[in-house]
């Protein structure tokens, strides 16, 4: 079921006038179709792929190659995760708004401004890091943002409560092919907790259930039968793989919530049986025009300002790792070296028991002595009552150094799998003597790697991110906001007017790993320049010294200005040499050389 089918029939149900209570059975079958179809789609295709992998990130097996005494597990996926986690996530990412048309304001610092301080109210630094996480492990991190009081709430979805429209290929930008039909999430809560969310009614100004229908929620939560564990919630899987889950017994308190998401309506159903919410998508604006006073030559003029359209739009933002053009989800990092992973797993615990029996080896005695087996034992200063030759140790080969060896390779493959490699890590290289063309070779070769893919999720996830928030402050900010500007002369105050920022504004974003890889390019560029240039007269220096201050180190103003100093005059410069004086040509034709002074000059 999709958003086209989903409209004309609810306007159908009304205009038939039927029953209140028909209706939201109409509603909620039709969501919980739609909830069916994505659900069997994930199960058939990802979700036996995203439980491996949850398992293999947090150090259980799921495959074995070799069964023995010993199940090690080397935690090298858990590495190569959080080691390019910390180099994506870490730090805080530039948002640049720019326009997409010629009229539009050009000056967009007000409005990074604004969203760097959303980004710091709602934590973002602990969020992002989840966010990146599932995309590695899992191969997706779903975010979602909503208008909570006067400013956006963002908070993370478990891919596995995340549903969308299976026919869906990309989250980019509505209305273009493969944009999605529909979307939501699920979680579990309280029936006192639905009704806390209270809101004010306009017609009365008291307090009101936020949510309808909440009395018919106990009756479901009786009969619900117990759920099968593919579907459970994130956080119920979790839980019982952990063994701190409540059980049954948390089913006559919690309750299922389903929010499903068109682009014109927005839907919350209980327990797969009771809708109790329904109204349209929050998260759009009707076309509309306002009369603005500007100043113009200094004398206060009231103008029209026309505000464009913002369709509606699904509010979840989507990072992908490796993706298909023709699948909305992708491939993790952990899905590629997951095979890599146990079998360093099997060669780990190969050697512990290699290592066990040597230091505990099995021992072979002649059969004439058989009766004395149970007497023999191994210890310091033992005596057996044995001639020499009756007893002996099964010899076993050391394989210590080959399974080094080939825990050794198998690290190698996963690393250069997934551009985790010892430049990325930290991690020194042992490879003997190499030369500075190689090492720069493979560095150069990580960060191309790592830059792509850096870039990547800028373009995609990151970007979905900065469009989401600035359309929420376009629709629900309608008056003028004071917002904090931080910069080299400290914090500033200016208004964001809505009248001056309408229509698209595309967001570039750049991640911290990204500025200072360009940074430090930036830095050996200038580097070059001041050994060339250092002494030449056609060069300002002071201008140079300037230039990379503040492009390279972010020195402010009022310090370059302190550190950078006009060279003083030298009050007694040295005297100009004489001029040379003309040659006086004589009658031959041959220089005399300079005239005589004259006696007294």
């Amino acid at each position: 079921m999709n958003e086209n089918d989903l409209a004309p029939k609810l306007t159908e149900v009304d205009n038939e006038n039927t029953e209140d209570r028909t209706h939201d059975e109409d509603v909620v079958r039709l969501v919980a179709a739609d909830f069916k179809q994505s659900r069997e789609y994930i199960k058939k295709h990802y979700t036996d792929v995203w439980d491996r992998c949850w398992k293999c990130y947090n150090s259980m097996r799921t495959e074995h190659g070799y069964d023995g005494v010993a199940d090690d597990f080397v935690p090298e996926t858990f590495t190569i995760v959080e080691s390019v986690k910390a180099n994506i996530a870490g730090g805080k990412p530039k948002f640049n708004y720019l326009p997409t048309k010629e009229e539009q304001e050009s000056d967009t610092k007000v409005i990074n401004s604004m969203i760097d301080f959303f980004w710091d109210q709602n934590n973002m630094t602990e969020k992002v890091q989840q966010w990146v996480q599932d995309m590695l492990v899992l191969g997706n991190g779903i975010m979602m943002v909503s208008w909570e009081g006067d400013m956006p709430h963002i908070s993370n979805i478990p891919l596995s409560d995340f549903f969308v429209d299976p026919t869906a290929t990309h989250m980019n930008k509505p209305g273009t092919p493969g944009y999605p039909k529909y979307a939501g999430y699920r979680f579990l809560s309280t029936i006192d907790e639905l009704k806390n969310r209270k809101i004010v009614n306009p017609s009365t100004g008291e307090m009101t259930e936020f949510y309808k229908n909440l009395d018919d929620i106990a009756e479901t939560n009786r009969e619900a039968p117990g759920k099968p564990d593919d579907e459970k919630t994130d956080k119920e899987t979790k839980e019982l793989l952990l063994g701190t889950t409540l059980g049954d017994k948390a089913r006559e308190k919690q309750v299922e919530v389903i929010v499903y998401y068109t682009r014109k309506k927005k839907i919350v159903v209980v327990n797969r049986q009771v809708l109790i919410y329904e109204g349209d998508n929050p998260y759009k604006r009707a076309k509309s025009s306002k009369k603005v006073t500007h100043l113009i030559d200094g004398v206060p003029r009231e103008t029209t300002v026309d505000i464009p359209e913002i369709k509606g739009f699904l509010p979840f933002a989507i990072l992908r790792n490796y993706v298909d053009t023709s699948l909305f989800y992708a491939k993790g990092d952990v899905e590629v070296i997951l095979p890599r992973q146990e079998r360093l797993n099997d060669i780990s615990s190969q050697k512990s028991d290699a290592i066990t029996y040597a230091l505990s080896p099995m021992w072979q005695i002649d059969p004439q002595y058989k009766h004395l087996a149970e007497q023999i034992e191994s210890f310091p200063g033992a005596v057996l009552p044995l001639p020499q030759g009756a007893i002996s140790t099964f010899e076993r080969q050391d394989i210590s150094t080959s399974a080094d060896n080939e825990m050794y390779r198998i690290k190698e493959e996963m690393r250069r799998a997934t551009a985790a490699d010892e430049v990325v890590q930290g991690v020194s290289q042992d490879k003997g003597r190499i030369t500075a063309t190689e090492i720069q070779a493979q560095m150069n070769q990580a960060s191309q790697r790592f830059s792509t893919k850096l870039t990547n999720l800028e373009d995609e996830g990151y970007a979905q991110l900065g469009r989401i928030l600035f359309k929420m402050v376009q629709i629900f900010v309608d008056q003028k906001m004071a917002v904090r500007i931080v910069g080299p002369d400290g914090v500033q105050w200016k208004d964001y007017d809505p009248s001056e920022y309408y229509g698209d504004y595309e967001p570039k974003v750049q991640l911290e790993s990204t500025t200072k890889s360009v940074k430090a390019e930036e830095g050996q560029k200038y580097a070059l320049i001041h050994q060339m240039f250092a002494q030449s007269p056609y060069i300002n220096q002071q201008e140079f010294a300037r230039l990379y201050l503040e492009t390279m180190l972010d020195v402010s103003e009022d310090k370059i200005k302190a550190l950078l100093t006009t060279p003083k005059q030298n009050p007694n410069p040295p005297m100009a040499p004489p001029a040379p004086q003309p040659a006086v040509q004589n009658p031959n034709g041959v220089a005399a050389g300079p005239l005589p002074t004259p006696q007294g000059m």
